[in-house]
């Protein structure tokens, strides 16, 4: 795996996670000179230090990169420590040219292509794909009296392991797949009972609905179902309620979209057995902070030593120097708005390409393979083109 501090090639790569080195994997195989540049120092470094429950939503079959499946004998669910091995076991084996510790403060149109400085340096590059990820920029929201907390606020992103927090009143704030693991990974070892913060709604779905995983189903639904028809079928497959569930005292969404709160679906009945034991107690969504609690919309107060905040990422893309609009999602408009099948490259900027957008589906990696081949062909198109431009 080269390492080399040079920023060569027609194209820059920012980022060294799951979509950077796919779009390495494309643009090597294509013949296309690169680099790919990450600030961090190690590659996929996101997933480097997660907590240790985490497991990722979508099945290992379709969960890889272009050329190298997961390793025999992964899990149908993997844990996110083994998809971080297998992303740097994927980075030796491909022996991209990687500029790592090197970060990018600045893109801007040019002529000739994206003026690009960096802390390697200062230059022109034809061709820039995008490739940093959704979690560059972690979300805290400002609720108020949050300044005036006494006690530690931490993001999802930086709790590692339940150990740190033993006897601690802790309130985890957001109830997605991260802020139910961390929940029950503090269950048991901070105070009883860990508070855990529903500002809607939740989703929780079986892990595998009649038998079968959720991207099973989704494969199923694409190979025999019209477009049209595939919606209403998964849902009525993926989203069955568990009996028990209206019980737990938490609004229960229908589905993953037919709803008031935008969380991803949680897996599995852990967390409605832990409402019922009374290890996690569920609240409303926090109306402000006091010094020493936070007080629910539903006007209870929550005394707490400790704050997660499970409440998400946007993409950071402070580097780029150029006039754009955003998608929901906080990713600049592409050329098309086509979720899945469509171009990669920023609408009105020529040259530059965003990979590793759309998570939902097949799952991130299935799509970043489909991105990253899609931009690498776009590049080769551009690049074409400049060529017989320079000819004339």
């Amino acid at each position: 795996m080269a390492n080399a501090r040079a920023l060569t090639g027609d194209v820059l790569v920012i980022g060294a996670g799951p979509a950077g080195l796919a779009s390495a994997h494309y643009l090597q195989r294509a013949g296309i000179a690169y680099t790919v540049v990450d600030r961090a120092s190690e590659v996929a470094s996101t997933w480097a230090g997660l907590y240790r429950s985490l497991r990722l939503n979508t099945a290992s079959f379709v969960t890889y990169l272009p050329g190298q499946r997961m390793p025999t004998g992964t899990p149908i669910y993997p844990s996110g420590e083994q998809l971080y091995r297998y992303l740097v076991d994927y980075a030796r084996r491909g022996n991209f040219h990687l500029c790592m510790d090197t970060e990018v403060t600045r893109v801007a149109p040019a002529e000739g292509g994206w003026r690009v400085e960096s802390s390697a340096g200062e230059r022109i590059f034809p061709c820039v794909i995008c490739a940093s990820g959704r979690f560059g920029h972690p979300i805290i929201p400002p609720v108020p009296g949050l300044g005036d907390f006494r006690g530690r606020v931490l993001h999802a992103r930086d709790y590692h392991t339940p150990q740190p927090f033993a006897g601690q009143r802790v309130l985890v704030v957001g109830a997605g797949p991260s802020g139910v693991d961390i929940a029950l990974e503090l269950a048991g070892c901070a105070a009883t009972p860990v508070a855990l913060s529903v500002r809607h709604d939740m989703v929780v779905a079986r892990r595998y609905p009649y038998g079968l995983p959720d991207t099973a189903w989704h494969l199923i639904a694409r190979s025999v179902l019209p477009r049209a028809q595939r919606k209403p079928f998964l849902d009525r497959v993926l989203f069955q309620p568990f009996p028990d569930a209206a019980q737990s005292g938490v609004p229960m969404a229908p589905n993953r979209t037919d709803r008031r709160g935008t969380s991803t679906p949680v897996r599995g009945r852990a967390i409605l057995d832990a409402f019922r034991s009374g290890i996690i107690q569920p609240v409303a969504g926090i109306a402000r902070f006091e010094p020493d609690a936070a007080v629910t919309d539903a006007g209870e107060r929550i005394a707490a030593d400790v704050v997660i905040m499970a409440t998400g990422y946007r993409p950071d893309f402070r580097y780029l120097e150029i006039r754009y609009e955003t998608d929901t999602q906080g990713y600049p408009l592409r050329a098309d708005s086509l979720d899945e099948g469509g171009s990669t490259e920023v609408l009105g900027h020529p040259g530059l390409y965003m990979v590793g957008r759309y998570y939902r589906g097949l799952g991130p990696l299935n799509n970043i393979r489909h991105e990253a081949r899609t931009a690498v062909a776009e590049i080769q198109a551009r690049l074409s083109a400049l060529a017989r431009v320079g000819e004339r």
